[in-house]
């Protein structure tokens, strides 16, 4: 087994450069190929947002966690609210996040999702 990862790490350092868009998973120390890539969503929802236009999506049953991308630049959350653009300052703790990549969503009922542009919002679900 120490050969065959011997050999497979010679073989990866004798290799030429890698193109960028190359992609590649090394072995872990016991051999054994693993990656950081993310487990398939149990569920998936796309909003399609009209400009400065809050939608209350309304979270699974089940679900745990929620991994958000969007097509604009810009785009706002607010649990179990309306999400809003801030026109002014939000100093007392009511502001809606921007741009997150994902929260824990247990007892959260519904996500408030707004941008300042149309765009698209897409939700990943796990339970």
């Amino acid at each position: 087994m120490k050969r065959l990862l011997l050999a497979l790490l010679l073989a990866l350092w004798l290799q030429p450069t890698l193109a960028q868009n190359q992609f590649i998973i090394p072995p872990e120390g016991r051999g054994a190929y693993s990656s950081m890539l993310p487990v398939m969503p149990s569920y998936v929802d796309n909003r399609v947002l009209a400009a400065n236009v809050n939608e209350t999506h309304t979270v699974p049953t089940g679900a745990k966690t929620v991994v958000m991308s969007a097509t604009c630049s810009a785009f706002y959350t607010k649990k179990d609210g309306a999400a809003a653009v801030p026109a002014d300052d939000v100093t007392d703790g009511t502001g809606s996040a921007i741009n997150p990549s994902g929260f824990s969503i247990l007892d959260v009922a519904t996500i408030g999702l707004i941008a300042p542009t149309a765009c698209i919002v897409s939700l990943w679900f796990y339970k």
